[in-house]
């Protein structure tokens, strides 16, 4: 990904012809569109309480999926079996025209370029291209050998699309059809055309999926890369977002310039980016909305919704605001205008989320410097060690290999997280383990690769491993971190438990009397489960959990230090193995107090 973008954006260089629609087939019956009637501002909705001065929420009388921005104009995409496209005024609302397709056309294979608004309708196998007034100007028959779906290109009056073998062109001004690329995969699509003549394509290689970007003139591979990349340019500004390990990043630029990075609060935040006022948009888990300006870099608002709604797009409203589609918990839409002059979510924050666009090769070295400064620190105060960067290779075992972290807000986060995690440990249990083992470290990476060959699982969220008589646990970053700590930590505090209580002598007992646990990773992944775990007789907490006793037990104490995890431990069985654990450590760690996170679930 560290060329992509020098490489692919000195290609964008908009060509901006105008040519002649291609004749039309034969069309088919026109279908009724329905009344759309104008959405209206209701003050005192409960959604509007977020923020009273700054928000102003329009409920939808109708299902809408989509808001696309069209000049001065929003596009409201609505519809279940068909797709009914509704104009409207951007600043009124006002429902300028209306189109009503007979088939069901999800966002993101409705395609704008050069002035006209294009998609493919399945059931006609043809080509539909509008004006953006939502007047039909062409269909176009379905080429022969056509896999996936079709893009029209405005900018040169071309049909691209995908065969078996091949990418290709049909010009619809000369008629001519040509190759634009001879490929042979196991699948291949197309997914858009970009200004410029920047085909994006995703192939299926192997059982993996890949990102190709093309030039439609050469047929030559731009770039290729595994990550889901969503590119967007506008004029000569491109805005991208690219998967980097557990979280997406949000580059941005100017052809010909290195790429900028925005860097949200909440780096696991979802971004939208606003190309015409230069701005972007992220939405935390807790919907909390921060608006960034990209010229300076400085949060200017910042929005927390009240209730329950998903983010579905976010466009601008010149310099005074933008417009937010949301969904509620029902799967109700609505409309809201965030006014971005109101005081009541302004912010003068002096903090720059902007900067430039590190990689492996050419790390943020201050910033992995004040990682390390924050490890030591977290480390000294626990009573472990942390490592990270490059560290973890050093202690790396046989059986797995590491993929190192270098990116500094993942890498920050993480330590910050860490820290939290571990205090739901009390510090007997830390000072128990040194008692046994002469030091426990913490290996924070991207990711961890096994060998099944060796016994080892395929991929891994966590390991826990010893070198010499040292404990080490490493962790894959990103959402199952939490739990994989805890699953490890069992597995290091296990060593006590086996001697210091009695608590597991009869855990066999426990298990249902045709049962045995397999002793072999690859024979559990295929191993039928299902008896074991019907939630009145439930005696697992999952599949993985029938490998060995230690995962069993280990599996048990994950989930009962994880919320929502109540219906897991309600039957018989596994309160009593629940309970099994809770005695076994606070028997061996001599805990004496009234409760603790892992005995949330007992009865």
């Amino acid at each position: 990904m560290k060329r992509l973008f020098p490489l692919l954006l000195c290609c964008l260089v908009l060509l901006g012809c105008q040519s002649n629609p291609a004749q039309p087939v034969t069309p088919p019956e026109p279908t009724q569109a329905a009344d759309f009637p104008a959405p209206e501002y209701v003050p005192g909705h409960p959604l509007a309480q977020s923020a009273p001065e700054a928000l102003r929420v329009y409920p939808l009388e109708c299902n809408v999926q989509a808001m696309v921005p069209l000049g001065e104009k929003l596009l409201l995409l609505s519809g279940e079996d068909t797709t009914e496209l509704i104009l409207t005024d951007r600043e009124s609302l006002t429902v300028l025209a209306d189109d009503c397709l007979p088939f069901f056309l999800p966002a993101e294979e409705l395609h704008l370029d050069s002035g006209t608004l294009s998609c493919f309708d399945s059931t006609r196998q043809e080509t539909l291209v509008l004006s953006t007034r939502l007047t039909e100007i062409s269909r176009i028959a379905a080429p022969e050998g056509l896999v996936g779906t079709p893009i029209y290109s405005g900018e040169d009056n071309t049909l691209y699309y995908c065969t078996d073998g091949a990418v290709r062109a049909w010009n619809l001004d000369s008629g001519i059809r040509r190759c634009v690329r001879e490929q042979d995969y196991s699948g291949q699509v197309l997914v858009k055309v970009h200004p410029g003549g920047i085909l994006q394509c995703q192939i299926q290689d192997g059982g993996e999926t890949h990102t190709q970007f093309l030039s439609a003139q050469t047929g030559a591979l731009l770039q290729e890369s595994a990550a889901d990349v969503r590119l967007t340019v506008t004029g000569g500004d491109y805005f991208a977002t690219v998967p980097e390990g557990s979280v997406r990043l949000s580059l941005f630029g100017q052809a010909g310039s290195a790429p900028r990075q925005l860097t949200p609060r909440d780096i696991s935040a979802d971004c939208f980016f606003l190309p015409g006022e230069n701005r972007a948009i992220s939405v935390t888990k807790d919907l909390t909305l921060d608006c960034y300006d990209l010229e300076t870099g400085h949060r200017t608002n910042t929005l927390k919704l009240i209730g329950q709604y998903e983010v579905l797009s976010a466009v601008s409203q010149g310099e005074s605001g933008l417009w937010l589609l949301l969904r509620d918990i029902a799967g109700d839409e609505v409309l809201c205008f965030w006014d971005l002059t109101a005081e009541d979510t302004r912010t003068e924050s002096a903090q720059v989320y902007t900067g430039p666009r590190y990689t492996r090769e050419s790390p943020d070295t201050a910033g992995l410097a004040r990682c390390q400064r924050l490890a030591r620190q977290i480390g000294e105060r626990r009573g472990i060690g942390i490592l990270i960067g490059e560290d973890p290779l050093s202690v790396m075992p046989w059986d797995y290999r590491f993929e190192t972290e270098y990116l500094v807000p993942v890498l920050e986060q993480a330590l910050t997280e860490l820290d939290k995690w571990l205090s739901d440990f009390p510090a007997e249990i830390f000072a128990g383990i040194r008692e046994h083992f002469p030091s426990l470290s913490f290996c924070l990476v991207r990711g961890i690769q096994g060998s099944p060959a060796s016994g080892s699982v395929a991929k891994a969220n966590g390991v826990q491993f010893f070198q010499g008589e040292d404990a080490y646990i490493t962790l894959a970053l990103g959402q199952y971190a939490q739990r994989a700590l805890y699953h490890e930590m069992y597995h290091v505090m296990e060593t006590r438990l086996l001697t210091d209580s009695a608590a597991f002598d009869r855990w066999d007992a426990l298990n249902p009397a045709d049962f045995a646990y397999d002793y072999d990773y690859a024979a559990n992944a295929a191993r039928q489960a299902d008896q074991y775990l019907q939630p009145e007789t439930r005696s697992f907490i999952d599949r993985y959990s029938m490998s060995f006793p230690k995962e069993d037990r280990a599996r048990i104490l994950e989930c009962a230090m994880t919320e929502g995890n109540e219906e897991l431990f309600q039957s018989p069985v596994m309160q009593e193995k629940l309970a099994c654990v809770c005695r076994a450590i606070r028997e061996a760690y001599g805990l004496k107090g009234e409760s603790y996170r892992w005995e949330q679930y007992l009865k």
